[in-house]
């Protein structure tokens, strides 16, 4: 917690870039699961870039001192570096705990966000942690005809957490140019 006495330069909002990061990467991933396209190559071809801003959206948050916010974006960015050597390991045991451990992570963080008053960032963080959660069953699914099922359930939920990511960084952007909500963010005081 930041204390009254401790002053020091504050730097801008990371919340908003950190949320285009994760729209992005969450539309993309969305439409491999709905089969808009077949390849991983733009996935990861960009996870690394989206993983370094996210990264530096971890140190604005740590500077500025919001912790939930510095382990939400630190969390994803280490996931997105090492999603090119993840997939390219072809290890489908190691990338099922890798995806399930992370869901579990963000499902630990939306249920700790309950305490601060933007009451949109746990539905995103719970539907992420979902989405995070199946990408790992997908992962690892023996269970014959169930892959299109998983595949199609990826594309769902990880379409769900870049739309409302999406949403939240719009509604921020607008929060902070206007003054007041214009999108609401179901803030309760």
């Amino acid at each position: 917690m930041a204390d009254d006495k401790n002053i020091h330069n504050k730097l801008a909002m990371a919340e908003v870039l950190g949320l285009y990061l994760i729209a992005l990467v969450g539309i993309l991933v969305a439409c491999y699961g709905l089969e808009v396209f077949d390849g991983l190559g733009v996935i990861t071809g960009v996870s690394w870039f989206i993983g370094l801003g996210l990264l530096l959206c971890t140190f604005v948050a740590f500077w500025n001192e919001n912790l939930l916010l510095t382990g939400i974006f630190g969390i994803l960015a280490i996931f997105l570096l090492g999603f090119e050597a993840m997939v390219n390991g072809a290890d489908f045991d190691a990338t099922m705990v890798y995806c399930v451990v992370v869901g579990v992570l963000l499902l630990v963080m939306g249920l700790v966000s309950f305490a601060q008053p933007v009451k949109m960032l746990p539905i995103l963080l719970i539907v992420a942690a979902v989405a995070f959660i199946v990408l790992g069953l997908w992962f690892q699914n023996d269970v014959p005809n169930m892959t299109e099922d998983y595949r199609m359930l990826v594309g769902v939920f990880w379409l769900l957490t870049g739309i409302i990511a999406m949403y939240m960084g719009a509604a921020i952007t607008l929060l902070v140019m206007k003054g007041k909500a214009v999108l609401p963010l179901l803030i309760k005081a």
